[in-house]
């Protein structure tokens, strides 16, 4: 077995030794990049997109919740509103990535996608905190107009963030080797959990309290300025980061097509003498057939994972979206519609702040866990540390919930930072894995090679949409929950009790050795 992969390494490299010296000796093009390794620092440029999105993602959770209950707007109502971006996201994020497949543009197929994206994500984070001035400028002062505007807003970013979330990471991947691509996946998972800390940062400080907050109508729209500029930094450095090599150069020429799994399995093949598949295609694209075709002849190590995938985010997203009200509500003891100026409103600001201190401390932990999982991983296997980074977050949950402590809340915001680290990791690294192998199965404790070949890009857009199926059922039922139970603890224990069944479900996952 280690000399079969030492003999694909040498396939591999010596794949990508030919494409390189050919590419560089074609002086009109700058495509050599494609096949050689990256640098650490070449992988974080690539990656700063992702620390915009994930600051944005941040900013959006610590204060989309407070904004929209302050114009007035009931629990179950509030979080009925977190539904509009992922409906969006299950019908278009898939188009999306369709449209990118076919463009011919001379500037690539991923990145004219990302900047039409990064634009709509500049401008819906201008809309977010500014909902009630956009109304009163023209003319429309109602609560119901107020919250349609700031709606407008959260489902522009939100969707536009989830689209070029997975649309970074095929571009990242594209323009990288495929022994490249898990460095580049936990360079994205280090990074991005520092974006969410800035962000959640940036939500701590008590801007009004600064000279600079003299400039901004309201706490919020600092936060949501200081989110911009940083945003806007990272979509620039991605974009100017490596250039794509163009749809058309790569149907004229087969040596400027980036190396696959599937095309290195397919010279392994040929090597041996095996019957192989000629290519037609150009590559593992993400287009709308094949995502669909993907989705409903889904493997069953792919089914268990996708379930897994779902449950996670089923007990990541009500800490995640209604973390800071719960502290604000029941930690303080504040209320948000209480009148400007009263004790029980600066109380309720202060637990937001104090939960965007928390939210840090969890990005932080996350960032910090990412550089020791492949480790753990490494020493103890997949599963141990998959059902362990689950279970973290469910105890931490269950705490939170019945302790109701400045304390504890610190602690368990760290334990969610583990979990986070977690299934944004290893779920896309056990993709990776099946499709080195080209298996999807095992018997009799060896992998069985598949015989119809699936798109990695499709595989990890498929997580995407597990995220969205997940966030429209959380915000569909739990401010249901909320107004029922008359507590926004409740939050915390469906947190636990999905994280629980995640954990469950992760026993069962297929690793394949990993």
């Amino acid at each position: 077995m280690e000399s079969k992969e030492q003999t694909d390494d040498e396939v591999l490299q010596g794949m990508l030794s030919r494409r390189f010296h050919y590419a560089k000796a074609q002086r009109t093009t700058a495509y050599h990049h494609t096949f050689r390794t990256k640098t650490r620092w070449e992988l974080v440029r690539l990656s700063l997109l992702i620390v915009g999105i994930e600051c944005t993602y941040a900013t959006e959770t610590a204060f989309v919740a407070p904004i929209l209950l302050a114009i007035g707007l009931p629990h179950t109502l509030m979080t009925m509103m977190w539904a509009m971006p992922p409906i969006v996201g299950v019908l278009f994020v898939p188009v999306v990535a369709s449209v990118s497949d076919r463009l011919r543009f001379a500037w690539g197929r991923r990145r004219p996608v990302l900047l039409i994206l990064g634009v709509a994500m500049l401008l819906g984070m201008m809309l977010l905190p500014h909902g009630r001035l956009i109304g009163k400028a023209i003319g429309l002062r109602s609560v119901a107009w107020i919250a349609t505007i700031t709606t407008i807003g959260l489902t522009t970013t939100d969707f536009s963030a989830e689209a070029s979330n997975g649309l970074c990471r095929t571009y990242a991947m594209e323009v990288c080797t495929i022994q490249d691509q898990a460095r580049v996946l936990s360079t994205m998972m280090l990074i991005g959990g520092l974006g969410g800390m800035l962000g959640y940062l940036f939500g701590a400080i008590d801007w009004s309290a600064l000279p600079v907050g003299q400039y901004f109508e309201s706490n919020e729209a600092a936060v949501f300025t200081a989110n911009w500029i940083v945003l806007l930094i990272g979509l620039v450095s991605t974009l100017t980061s490596f250039p794509e090599i163009p749809l058309p150069v790569q149907e004229e020429d087969e040596l400027l097509r980036p190396v696959t799994h599937f095309m290195l399995q397919n010279e392994m093949k040929r090597m041996r003498g095996d019957e192989y598949t000629a290519q037609t295609n150009l590559g593992e694209s993400i287009g709308f057939r094949q995502f669909i075709r993907n989705t409903v002849q889904m493997p069953r190590s792919m089914k268990i994972l996708c379930l897994t995938q779902f449950l996670s985010h089923m007990g990541y997203l009500p800490y995640c979206l209604y973390f800071t009200d719960f502290v604000g509500a029941e930690v303080f003891n504040g209320d948000v519609q209480a009148p400007a100026h009263s004790a029980a409103l600066w109380q309720y600001e202060e637990g937001v702040r104090f939960a965007c201190w928390g939210m840090a401390v969890f990005a932080g932990c996350a960032s910090l866990y990412s550089l020791v999982i492949e480790k753990l991983i490494a020493r103890v296997g997949a599963r141990p540390v998959y059902v362990f980074g689950l279970m973290a977050h469910c105890v931490g949950m269950l705490a939170m919930g019945f302790l109701r402590n400045r304390v504890i809340v610190m602690v368990c915001c760290s334990l969610t930072g583990i979990m986070y680290a977690t299934i944004y990791s290893i779920p896309f690294l056990l993709i990776s894995h099946y499709h080195s192998k080209n298996s999807f199965h095992m018997e009799d404790g060896k992998c069985v090679e598949s015989t119809e070949p699936r798109g990695f890009g499709a595989d990890v857009s498929m997580m995407s949409s597990v995220l969205c199926l997940a966030q429209l059922i959380v915000s569909l039922v739990m401010g249901v929950l909320i107004d029922a139970a008359g507590t926004t603890a409740v939050i915390t224990f469906a947190a636990g009790g999905c994280s629980f069944l995640a954990a469950a479900s992760a026993m069962a996952v297929v690793y394949m050795g990993l």
